[in-house]
């Protein structure tokens, strides 16, 4: 009995040796634990001597010299990690640790003073790419959470002007739920140009999705993709150079399916019916008279028609006089939407005028080549008829 309570108690001692002996093995492998937010209880007898601010370029490599003094324990470490602070903006290049950038353990090849309990290392660390201000954090820790830590404040400093971002063009205007939405753009820099996206958001600019726009010739093109109707969408542009300054440029937006059109002002100078009834008139007595007797009324038609004809030529020349705004009605989206009548009707009555004189001069120019037998001048006058009861409806509108 005795035996193997003997026994036992030197299994029990071996097993309580074993695992203080893991322990110490995994406080110094597992050195994550040695600086965490819980190292800034700032004990006596550590410290870390270092700067506290300092200015650089935008990607520049710089130099920090980091002294750090430790409490009389086995394990003693200086770090940068890359989880707190801005610390994952820097690119550490020197001591670069293969299993932990930025790690120096006391008295390894890095270490700079072979002292117990002091450590100094020289980093080079590689800035951010764009100008701001960043926090790194440099932490010193030895075992159970015992360990400090000392803040640089390092300011990136604007290099150069930054990119110019010109006047954008889009095509369509503004889309249909089937249309994608392409916007081109010029961005020049004295500098070389990093990377040029057309940003948009559907959920009114909380997130924003990056489109890489390609270039050619100066000029940089990004496509929006298809997206439902009514659907808002915000977009804008964002360049970046080599001198680190990113330049954004203003927010534009769109609303799928929904065309917008100028206010059409009222007409001023177009004649109407003071001319297209006269017009009318002539070319429906001149068609009269040659389907009742060709061989007499072919000369007598011919007249009237062409009599017609510049009647119709100097009531459409008179649009010319109209202010742009009304000429905003030729949008071919508006032939499809019945939401507006004034601007449905008004677009049908701007696109059937031009089809009707393109009947009526090829009606003139078959008349006056002999051709008898194309008859293009019964379409221009139906046309010409159409866009007369269209007048009456529209002048009636239009009345100030």
């Amino acid at each position: 009995m005795k035996r193997n309570v003997r026994i036992g108690l030197v299994i029990f001692s071996a097993t309580i040796i074993i695992m203080l002996a893991a322990g110490n093995v995994l406080a110094n492998s597992d050195r994550e634990d040695n600086c965490t937010s819980s190292c800034h209880n700032d004990p006596t007898g550590m410290s870390i001597s270092t700067i506290s601010t300092i200015d650089v370029g935008p990607g520049e490599t710089f130099q920090i010299d980091v002294v750090a003094t430790g409490l009389a324990q086995d394990v003693f470490v200086l770090r940068i990690p890359a989880d707190v602070d801005d610390n994952d903006q820097f690119t550490i290049e020197v001591p670069l640790n293969a299993d932990d950038p930025g790690l120096v353990d006391d008295n390894d090849a890095l270490d700079l003073d072979l002292d117990d309990n002091e450590i100094h290392a020289i980093y080079n660390l590689t800035a951010p790419a764009f100008a701001d201000t960043y926090t790194l954090t440099v932490f010193a820790a030895q075992h159970y959470g015992v360990g400090i830590s000392s803040s640089i404040t390092v300011n990136v400093i604007q290099a150069g002007p930054g990119p110019s971002i010109g006047a954008p063009s889009t095509t369509p205007e503004v889309p249909r739920a089937n249309e994608e939405f392409t916007v081109a753009v010029n961005v020049t820099s004295s500098d070389t140009i990093t990377y040029v996206r057309l940003q948009y958001s559907l959920d009114n600019g909380t997130n924003w999705i990056n489109v890489t726009m390609t270039e050619s010739a100066g000029q940089y093109t990004g496509t929006i993709p298809q997206q439902p109707n009514d659907q808002e969408v915000l977009w804008r542009i964002v360049a970046a150079d080599t001198s680190g300054t990113e330049r954004t440029s203003e927010e534009k937006s769109y609303i799928v399916g929904q065309i917008p059109v100028e206010p059409v002002e009222v007409p001023q100078f177009h004649y109407g019916w003071l001319l297209g009834a006269p017009a009318l008139f002539f070319a429906y007595l001149g068609t009269a008279l040659e389907y009742y007797d060709e061989e007499r009324f072919t000369r007598v038609h011919g007249m009237m028609l062409s009599v017609a004809y510049i009647l119709t030529t100097i009531n459409v020349l008179s649009l010319l006089m109209e202010p742009a705004s009304t000429w905003s009605v030729m949008n071919p989206a508006l032939l499809f939407d019945v939401s507006n009548m004034l601007l449905f009707m008004h677009a049908w009555h701007v696109w059937l005028g031009i089809v009707s004189m393109i009947f009526g001069t090829l009606a003139l120019l078959t008349h006056l080549g002999g051709w008898k037998t194309c008859n293009l001048g019964l379409p221009a006058v139906v046309l010409w008829t159409i866009l007369g009861i269209m007048g009456i409806y529209l002048g009636e509108v239009f009345v100030p």
